[in-house]
């Protein structure tokens, strides 16, 4: 039996830390009534321990044999019967966990494991009824249970406790903010209208390991965010959709105690597109029905006058903050996507009208008519319940702007020019084949707010920004910058009327998914450096005559994918539960969601004392090694939730006299090159990469040939000659005897054709390249050697291992019958370690860890628990500063509003 006791309080520190607790407390506090056997066998009770132990280790099919023989023997024994459903949610089989914790709860009610599981799953699967008696009951076996408080009180609140008064309509419409020329305007107390540019930030919610729809608790997080928000220098906040009722309070109480700088809100009404593979029918009943109901529910929250009863995905409980003096505007919708607002148009061709209560369009498209007919749907319904008004726009994106880019052609516009076949079609968007033009939407004299033109912008995509000749020239009063010139032109287009950029911002990521002129790429920055950029990009947002900046975002989320690595998450569900380097849409944010823990953090800096005596794989039993870079004295591996870390100990650093190679068996060391790179030697185990550390500015991860994610083809018959980047199928290990090692090329901008039939050749560049630096120099860091303590520190993202999901041990094994990639469970990575003298590679020592694995000569088996609960940490980024600094030397232009 184990200590009930110390369990609890090792549960309730996690649960403090604000994660997601999913470990059951075993068979502590569970008695033997209930089950067939009583009392419970020695031999039995042996077997339950023995299976909690081995879940606890993550070896799911010895806990679950376990849990089964114990069943076999006493088939109504509670503890077993939880532990079979624990097992099973790691599965993420939550259906068949529910069955066995139902069982486990009728065999023994008070029983905590089974009641907090049962909570758990029913939390998980969104019965938030379920979960609230669940964890309430087993709080009534274990009293102050910290994990069944934590789960409580994120449950969203019981909504039809809370009563609504009614609404009493003001007999005289309030305008809580306007537009004027080119401006957004604020009442400024005394009955008269201020300036305000808009220095926002996009609050995006989910902390690691959660979905989307999964917000923060009521624990003051919100609170934090705002203060943070504040102390930047920042006036605004934009959501996206509804929050829990808690952050509207959090705001309320905020603004109330600040009421000369309050933050103002900039709300949006969210909606996918209508389900299925009509995903173009916006006219759809029951998918408009719903848009139309959130949009209901949008405007009566902010109100403070809502009851919103639970819904899978969604907020849910009593909105009685009335925030709405301080929302600022509304921005309804998403990023449509162009193919969807093509096929809508072409089934609605021709020029259109629209004449509403509060806005009218003279001639567009069906897709701006429709926006139109929405927008004048909230403002009525704003209107007819509270007589209050704000400035409104739709969400909108370049790839859908109303202005014409002659280096932007659609897929049909290429094959004009393209008379040969292309070995793989592009997946990307027909951007620029359609556009939404905002200045065609106009206020009636009714609607004294007034509409103003938003759009998600950033400076790497389209390719537009990084391709059209006029943007290339264009300078800002800073120097060039492309979409300094492509947000003047989109301003000059939208005349008088406000121009809001309310998402722009590059990542603080080890990949880079788009390259673009002037470095600001998608991704591949340093924190610092993603400081100095975002600052710039406000900076020429302003210049450009833009009426405010919203940046994305307030913190790093792990489960955003992007289109260069998303094949290679997988599951994509659990992409959340880890931190990819290599996906630049995880690391926008001023807030770094840290993997791993804080007290316990590898740094790449040379120092192994952070090391402590984790990780040992190999020691050397010679230790008369020093002055000799040719020795290898150790070598440890150790992991987190975003990289594995090497550290390689060797008599000497002298790049000079020696380097050195680790060869990497991420699976079936059967399959794999047995070839070594530089050395030529030959193992018995199969590898699939090479880390080759030749000095700080040539080293680099190779991959095996067969196993590499792409490989550059020719395009027949093209004109002139060009190559295109294909996946590079099946991605299945081979097992051969050759050298063959690439190192990893990434396409980031496609080849294209313009609309003129320029063309435009393919970017790419060397993802698997080492930086070597200190972290402390760099957060892109990957590696750093300190002659003083002969320590060698390596960092790689699992993703350079081709791991799809380090949290269930899941490594890319081939192609699935659908061509793409399949993953495998691997149980561990075998290494292999080589010193070599430069010149002298053939007389190299003989690598440690090549016989055959299972051999005396062969390598152990290094492996990494796997988990359902991300460690992370927050911290602050460089971001914060920088922004803080431009913000505040920021002033609000002055300008007549409109007439």
């Amino acid at each position: 039996m184990h200590s009930f006791r110390l369990t609890t309080l090792c549960l309730g520190l996690i649960a403090g830390l604000g994660l997601l607790v999913s470990l059951p407390l075993g068979g502590l506090a569970q008695t033997p009534e209930g089950a067939r056997c009583m009392p419970l066998p020695r031999s039995v009770a042996m077997t339950l321990d023995s299976a909690w132990a081995a879940y606890r280790q993550s070896a799911m099919e010895a806990a679950d044999s376990a849990f089964r023989r114990v069943l076999s023997q006493c088939e109504r024994e509670a503890g077993a019967l939880a532990g079979r459903a624990y097992v099973a949610m790691r599965r993420g089989d939550l259906n068949a966990a529910k069955a066995f914790l139902v069982a486990s709860v009728a065999s023994l009610p008070g029983g905590y494991d089974g009641l907090s599981g049962l909570g758990m799953v029913a939390y998980r699967q969104g019965d938030t009824n379920l979960a609230r008696e669940s964890f309430t009951r087993a709080l009534g076996s274990v009293p102050g249970d910290s994990v069944s408080l934590w789960y409580l009180s994120r449950l969203p609140e019981q909504a039809a406790r809370v009563k609504l008064a009614p609404v009493r309509r003001p007999a005289v419409t309030r305008v809580d903010a306007r537009v004027g020329s080119r401006v957004f305007q604020v009442p400024d107390g005394r009955h008269g209208w201020r300036p305000m540019w808009i220095k926002g930030v996009n609050i995006g919610a989910a902390l690691p390991g959660k979905h989307p729809s999964e917000f923060p608790p009521d624990d003051g997080t919100y609170d934090q965010w705002l203060e943070l928000v504040a102390s930047m220098g920042s006036n605004t906040i934009r959501v996206y959709t509804i929050h829990p009722p808690h952050f509207y309070r959090a705001l309320e109480r905020w603004n109330l105690a600040h009421p000369a700088a309050p933050i103002w809100l900039i709300h949006g009404v969210w909606t996918e597109l209508p389900p299925g593979e009509q995903e173009e029918q916006y006219d759809d009943p029951a998918w408009l029905g719903e848009f139309r109901g959130e949009t209901r529910r949008v405007v009566d929250l902010l109100h403070g006058h809502a009851v919103i009863d639970p819904r899978p995905g969604h907020s849910a409980g009593g909105y009685t903050a009335d925030v709405s003096r301080w929302v600022l505007a509304y921005i309804i919708g998403r990023e449509w996507e162009p193919y969807s607002v093509v096929a809508y148009s072409r089934q609605n061709p021709g020029q259109r009208t629209f004449h509403g209560r509060f806005l009218t369009v003279a001639r567009g498209n069906a897709t701006e008519v429709w926006l139109a007919e929405q927008c004048d749907y909230l403002l009525g319904y704003e209107m007819d319940g509270y007589n209050t008004q704000r400035p409104i726009a739709y969400t909108n994106w370049p790839t859908l702007d109303p202005l014409h880019h002659p280096t932007e052609s659609t897929k049909e516009e290429e094959d004009r020019f393209r008379s040969w076949p292309l070995p793989e079609e592009s997946h990307e968007f027909d951007n620029d084949a359609v556009g939404l033009d905002a200045v065609k939407m106009r206020a009636l004299p009714s609607y004294k707010a007034g509409v103003f033109a938003s759009y998600h912008a950033y400076p790497y995509y389209p390719d537009f920004m990084v391709l059209d000749p006029g943007y290339a020239k264009a300078r800002s009063p800073e120097g060039p910058s492309s979409y300094y010139g492509y947000l003047r032109e989109l301003v000059e287009h939208h005349g008088m009327m406000p121009v809001v950029v309310s998402e722009y911002g590059v990542p603080s990521s080890r990949g880079n998914a788009h390259v673009q002129p002037q470095g600001w790429n998608h991704g591949g920055h340093s924190e610092a450096a993603q400081a100095e950029i975002d600052a710039r990009l406000t900076r020429d947002i302003y210049a450009a005559g833009g009426a405010g900046a919203v940046l994305f975002a307030v913190i790093d989320e792990w489960f955003k994918k992007n289109w260069i690595v998303i094949d290679f998450e997988n599951p994509l569900e659990r992409n959340r539960l880890w931190l990819n380097p290599l996906d630049a849409e995880q690391h926008y944010g001023i807030i770094a969601m840290r993997p791993g823990r804080k007290d316990s953090a590898i740094r790449i800096d040379g120092d192994p004392t952070d090391w402590g005596a984790r990780g040992v794989w190999w020691t050397s039993p010679n230790v008369a090694t020093a002055g000799d870079p040719l020795a290898i004295r150790g070598f440890r591996v150790t992991s987190d939730e975003a990289y594995v870390y090497l550290r390689l100990d060797v008599g000497a650093i002298d790049w000079a006299r020696g380097r050195y190679l680790v060869g990497i068996d991420t699976y079936r060391s059967d399959l794999g090159g047995r070839q070594l790179p530089r050395t030529g030697a030959r193992c018995g185990v199969g590898l699939e990469f090479a880390l080759d550390l030749t000095g700080p500015a040539s080293s680099m991860l190779l991959v095996d040939r067969p196993y590499d994610l792409y490989r550059t083809v020719p395009i027949e018959g093209a004109t002139p000659p060009q190559t295109m980047q294909v996946y590079n199928r099946p991605w299945a290990g081979v097992a051969h005897d050759d050298a063959r090692w690439d190192t990893l090329l990434v396409e980031t901008n496609r080849a294209r054709i313009g609309r003129d039939g320029t063309p435009y050749p393919a970017q790419r560049y060397e993802r698997n390249r080492l930086l070597y630096a200190r972290q402390s120099e760099t957060t892109l860091a990957d590696w750093f050697a300190d002659p003083a303590t002969g320590t060698i520190e390596v960092r790689l993202a699992w993703g350079m291992l081709h791991v799809l999901d380090p949290s269930s041990r899941t490594v890319l094994g081939g192609a699935d019958k659908g061509g793409g990639p399949e993953g495998v469970r691997t149980e561990g990575f075998h290494f292999v370690l080589q010193s070599y003298a430069p010149g002298a590679e053939s007389k190299a020592p003989r690598p440690i860890g090549c016989d055959a694995p299972g051999t005396s000569g062969g390598p152990a088996l290094w492996t990494w628990p796997t988990w359902e609960v991300p460690n992370w940490y927050p911290e602050t980024k460089p971001l914060f500063e920088s922004m803080r600094r431009t913000f505040n030397a920021i002033t609000p232009r002055v300008a007549a509003p409109n007439p």
